[in-house]
């Protein structure tokens, strides 16, 4: 046992030590809007989407597989839109956002498509709310939770234009798993989604290990 659990771990550095360094700065426009139901389960479609902007910072790790694991850092500020008595609701979320996942990256030529998925943890450090010309801070009324988390699934392609830097682009769906209605009770069906749409844009860094 012992002698196969060396074996596993020698193995298990070689190949990072065979593996390849990404690290990329994005840019992002964000699509974003809520799945709102009603305390009868009826779906508003009345809210729209609003267009915000994000940004991040990346690390993955390329195996020799052409499998990647990648953790990110960033900033998204989701939200959306909709009409209450001829007046518009606007609300704006400021999320700080980390990202964990993996994926598979066709890793030969200068263009490099690649598909994914991540896990993300999201918490919520400004909310405002405006109707019509009224606004309200959400965090301050405890009107909405601080959190979020939900799943990524993305699609996108590298170009590189040097051995050691590509330009990125990547097309990201983002879906909340947690209900945010703050003081929704646990026996009422109200519940309040993040949903959103984003297409990235930056530069990547690569640091081949051989």
């Amino acid at each position: 046992m012992k002698n196969l659990l060396t074996s596993f771990l020698i193995c298990l550095i070689v190949t990072i030590g065979y593996a390849q360094d990404n690290f990329s700065l994005h840019f992002a426009q964000t699509y974003s809007k809520f799945k709102f139901l009603d305390s009868e389960g009826n779906k508003d479609d009345n809210i729209t989407s609003a267009i915000n902007y994000s940004y991040g910072l990346n690390y993955s790790k390329i195996f020799s597989s052409n499998i990647f694991a990648r953790i990110e850092l960033g900033y998204k500020n989701l939200g959306a839109n909709s009409i209450l008595n001829n007046q518009k609701l606007d609300w704006s979320l400021h999320y700080t956002d980390l990202n964990l996942g993996g994926g598979y990256i066709v890793n030969k030529g200068k263009l490099k498509p690649f598909i994914g998925a991540s896990f993300y943890f999201s918490y919520l450090f400004k909310a405002e709310q405006s109707i019509g010309l009224s606004y309200y801070n959400m965090l301050k009324m405890d009107a909405i939770k601080n959190t979020d988390y939900g799943l990524n699934v993305y699609a996108g392609l590298l170009y590189s234009f040097t051995e050691s830097a590509s330009v990125l682009f990547e097309l990201r769906n983002s879906t909340g798993m947690n209900q945010l209605e703050q003081n929704s009770e646990p026996n009422q069906s109200q519940k309040l989604y993040n949903r959103a749409l984003s297409l990235h844009f930056g530069l990547v860094f690569s640091i081949n290990k051989k």
